[in-house]
């Protein structure tokens, strides 16, 4: 099981910048946040509620999902990703099954894979419409143009949002990671025991929380190992690293044609 932005790809693609510029743009102009509040504001919601968009439904601004996506990830460059041949023939010399488990929605999962030329690589892609089935992608007119005033009705103060005031947060309607909500779900959909399944992702939390549900987790982009991280690499390209046992079991099984029993990893 396998993240998408920045462990397929590297932060340094600038994608991620991008995203969280656009982002920005979204709520100051789109919901009329005030400017000089946004970048503060976007990393408390995100800290609390592992995106933006979870924290923003939570603390009660309301839009609809689909324009969302759509002036978030359809406004990407999505040309700064080219075709990575090597990470393609990896993935596919992996004797286990291959599922990718992200917080984004379908169309930015499959832009990205086409562009790394990784499209064919999986077996199923648990997006953000995956791991919200039931949410009403419509609770917002379906446009360009939002009216604020029919939004913000009652907006939770986050910036003021002290820990230890007995004050409970909102809770939000959207499922993601890294809370165990989005893991057991995906677990549910890609009908795999988080026990014998290696997890990859450039997040600590999500790591972390993987980990604590029974994945075996792997950190990529790091060099060093996270609280909650079986194995850390560097670059997804060094992905064999993660589990040489299990390359080591299937050459052997390769090599002998009598053994028929299929290694039961998932990943």
């Amino acid at each position: 099981m396998l993240d998408l932005d920045d462990t397929l790809y590297p932060l340094s693609s600038g994608i991620a910048a991008h995203c969280t510029q656009n982002i920005q743009d979204y709520m100051i102009n789109q919901l009329g946040i005030e400017e000089n509040k946004v970048p503060d504001m976007c990393y408390v919601l995100y800290k609390y509620y592992g995106t933006t968009m979870a924290g923003l439904r939570a603390i009660g601004y309301n839009f609809d999902y689909d324009h969302y996506h759509r002036l978030v990830h359809g406004r990407l460059p999505y040309d700064l990703l080219k075709p990575d041949l090597v990470l393609r023939n990896l993935l596919l010399s992996l004797p286990i099954r291959r599922v990718i488990l992200t917080n984004a929605d379908k169309h930015h999962a499959a832009e990205c894979l086409k562009r790394l030329g990784l499209e064919d690589c999986f077996e199923k892609i648990i997006c953000f419409e995956t791991l919200n089935p039931a949410n009403d992608a419509k609770s917002a007119p379906n446009n360009d143009e939002i009216n604020v005033s029919d939004l913000n009705s009652e907006i939770f103060n986050i910036m003021e949002y002290q820990p230890s005031s007995g004050v409970a947060l909102p809770s939000t309607p959207i499922v993601c990671k890294p809370f165990d909500s989005a893991f057991e779900r995906a677990f549910q959909i890609a009908e795999v025991d988080p026990n014998r399944t290696l997890f990859f992702d450039d997040s600590v939390r999500n790591v972390s929380t993987g980990h604590n549900l029974g994945l075996h987790t792997v950190l990529v982009g790091k060099s060093e190992r996270s609280d909650g991280a079986d194995y850390a690499l560097e670059s997804i390209h060094n992905i064999r690293e993660a589990f040489p046992e299990l390359l080591e079991a299937e050459e052997e099984r390769l090599e002998n044609v009598s053994y028929s029993q299929k290694i039961a990893v998932e990943a």
